[in-house]
């Protein structure tokens, strides 16, 4: 039965749906312990747009109330929302315009998000999440959504209240099956944190964050000032060079206000990497690498690859590559964070993807638009994009653009060394563990470890005074070998021999001897099972999404098989050849996958576990509004409150320390606290 609550009844009838008053409506609505849920709204920015219709279902009492919020006050639903379980699909969108209201439902269960987890670990775009995908795969229903982009300008007609009835029909059904899936899957206490942190991630983004407007304009010119001088030498660089006379040029029409500009012109676009791959090519670089997708010859001047060849043209590297880099953050950090700032509030609202990588880790930014923000500010939908906070450069200029309101702090916290230490805790590796119960400098035990004979007189408490170039050097293979990285990250990282690169591979096995057993028996499950087990309480996995695949093809060699290849010239480009090539590449992609996830997957499951808690403490304390919460960049928690609430950095705190107590057992990972009037990194 589909029911319409409305005080302007003369407007809507019809013999699909029944109205009926509110009274009805809360009575039905109490006698449930679960609803699901949904709204519709004028637009798709909560701090812009407004609420249409709410929309409430129950599979037992099967009904659907769509409530016109247009004429009825929402305010009504506040306890009902906020008692209630609420199935919902992308609750995320739904629970900020309810935040608006200062209704906050905290019991949800949201079916975008369990999915999600589900399937963690499949490539972007091979699962589709939308609501009309999960009927349809789970209960092999199909949902009309033609109506969505229509509900704006035609209001609450017939069609568009059974549409928004309709998008409350199934959502109990999939949760049913998704549950059931859970229990199958070892993963229902994954799924219970990922939902519980559904309101914490919609708060992240309606919370927002303020930028200083001034200082940031102040910041761009600077940028723009690198950016010319980085040009300028790249150019002065190219001019004093014979063999790349061909760009330089002379101008040879003048201008009639002017005159002649004798000065030397270069021909080069550096922004061009096809322009740039012929410039490398004259200055003797090689450009020549493999498509990892096709397997196929291409150009690149990307600084993995050019960086490896050092001696060739040292100072042509240094400048291009500095040139990229005041590129990208004068492109990428510029005029679109000024665009991205809310008239209506003074902050940037940016969309944070709570799985968005394959380790279950957040992603943030967007390629898709503000169109409601572009609409308010008049300005071109393209120049209102949703900017990643998580990329900004952690220099303090850039940093300190980013402010509390007057009257407020700053608080960020993060944690003490949290990957190193789950490493150890995870690997169950008592190398590691001693660093850290022994209070020894990380970067100095591994370079006592990786530099084995030019360290093996020295004392690993005196590395850092007396061989500070080799605690530094030790660094990149620390992290590479850590997560999962081989002999080529090591060698781009420190431009080495493979050799060199190998030797420091086998002194980090023999010196972590935990680590390398836990990579080997996490090999051979991850063969079995098809997926890697990201962590044991939760269940958090993350897919092999074509073991199948990968299995069939491993079956096939066959010591028959191997005597057959052994015959094909090897580089001959045959597709037998491609498809062993491919099949190996998959094997150390995954093995990586087998160190790498736990460590990452884990942190940021102590990292959801802890806002949670954080933001439970602030919703109960009548803080919600007050404290915001501005921004989650990978281990790091950041917050904005009144200066009079001295509790709130102590508590934040607290819960970052309590919950790493919780998923790391045999280390402490310590939570360091900065408080000021700006983002302090």
């Amino acid at each position: 039965m589909v029911y319409l609550v409305t005080n302007q009844q003369e407007l809507f009838t019809s013999d699909e749906y029944t109205i009926i008053s509110i009274e009805e409506s809360l009575r039905l609505l109490n006698s449930c312990k679960v609803l699901q849920y949904d709204s519709e709204t004028s637009g798709r920015n909560a701090r812009i747009c407004d609420i249409l219709c709410i929309q409430f279902g129950n599979k037992k009492a099967d009904f659907k109330i769509v409530v016109d919020i247009k004429t009825v006050n929402i305010l009504l639903y506040k306890e009902i929302l906020e008692t209630k379980l609420i199935i919902g699909q992308n609750l995320k969108f739904d629970l900020q315009f309810l935040y608006n209201y200062k209704i906050i439902p905290t019991d949800v269960y949201d079916t975008m998000i369990v999915e999600q987890l589900l399937y963690l670990g499949y490539p972007p775009g091979q699962i589709s999440f939308s609501l009309n995908a999960i009927a349809e795969r789970r209960l092999g229903v199909n949902i009309d959504k033609s109506v969505r982009g229509e509900i704006i300008w035609r209001g609450l007609d017939t069609s568009v209240i059974l549409y928004a009835a309709g998008d409350v029909t199934y959502l109990e059904d999939i949760m049913e099956k998704q549950i059931e899936d859970c229990y199958k899957k070892d993963c229902i206490k994954g799924a219970k944190l990922e939902c519980d942190f559904v309101p914490v991630i919609a708060y992240l983004e309606w919370s927002g964050v303020k930028l200083d407007v001034n200082k940031w304009t102040q910041k761009m010119l600077q940028d723009q000032q690198n950016l010319n001088n980085a040009l300028a030498a790249l150019n002065e660089f190219v001019i004093k060079i014979p063999s790349l006379s061909s760009y330089v040029f002379i101008e040879t029409q003048g201008s009639l206000f002017e005159g002649f500009n004798t000065a030397p012109q270069i021909s080069i676009n550096w922004s061009s990497s096809q322009q740039v791959v012929k410039v490398a090519k004259i200055l003797g670089f090689d450009t020549g690498v493999k498509d990892k997708k096709t397997g196929e010859d291409k150009d690149s001047v990307l600084e993995k690859h050019l960086k490896g060849q050092k001696g060739i043209n040292d100072e042509f590297l240094k400048l291009y590559f500095d040139y990229q880099e005041y590129f990208k953050v004068v492109t990428s950090f510029g005029q679109g964070h000024l665009n991205a700032v809310n008239p209506k509030t003074g902050r940037i609202h940016t969309i944070y993807k709570q799985l968005g990588a394959s380790s279950g880790r957040m992603s943030c930014g967007s390629s898709q638009y503000d169109t409601d923000l572009a609409k308010l500010k008049k300005l071109p939908a393209k120049e209102c994009s949703f900017p990643n906070i998580q990329q900004l450069p952690s220099d303090h200029m850039t940093r300190s653009c980013f402010v509390a309101e007057k009257g407020n702090l700053w608080v960020s916290c993060d944690w003490s060394a949290a990957e190193a230490r789950l490493a150890g805790d995870i690997y169950n590796d008592q190398a590691i563990k001693d660093i850290f119960l022994n209070d020894i400098d990380s970067h100095s035990m591994y370079a006592k470890i990786f530099f084995k004979e030019e360290l093996k007189d020295i004392d690993v408490n005196d590395i850092k005074k007396v061989r500070p170039d080799l605690r530094q050097k030790a660094k990149s293979p620390e992290f590479a070998l850590n997560f999962g990285g081989g002999a080529f990250a090591i060698m781009q990282a420190l431009q080495c021999t493979e050799e060199e690169a190998n030797t420091i591979i086998k002194n980090y096995e023999e010196g972590f001897a935990g680590t390398k057993k836990f990579a080997l028996e996490g090999s051979k499950l991850l063969r079995k099972r098809g997926y890697v087990l990201m962590n044991p309480d939760t269940g958090h996995k993350m897919y092999w999404w074509d073991f199948d695949v990968w299995k069939k093809r491993q079956d096939s060699f066959t010591s028959t098989f191997w005597e057959e290849y052994k015959a094909i010239h090897k580089g001959s480009g045959d597709s037998v050849e491609q498809s062993v090539k491919q099949h190996f590449k998959a094997s150390s992609k995954w093995d990586r996958m087998v160190r790498n996830a736990p460590t990452q997957g884990t942190c940021c499951i102590i990292l959801k576990d802890s806002q949670i808690d954080m933001f439970n403490w602030i919703v109960k304390n009548g803080y919600f509004g007050k404290v915001l919460l501005c921004a989650l960049v990978h281990d790091e928690a950041n917050w904005e409150y009144p200066e009079h609430l001295e509790e709130v950095p102590k508590m934040l705190k607290y819960f970052m320390e309590k919950s790493a107590d919780k998923y790391c057992k045999s280390l402490p990972i310590p939570a360091d606290v900065s408080i000021g009037k700006f983002w302090i990194h």
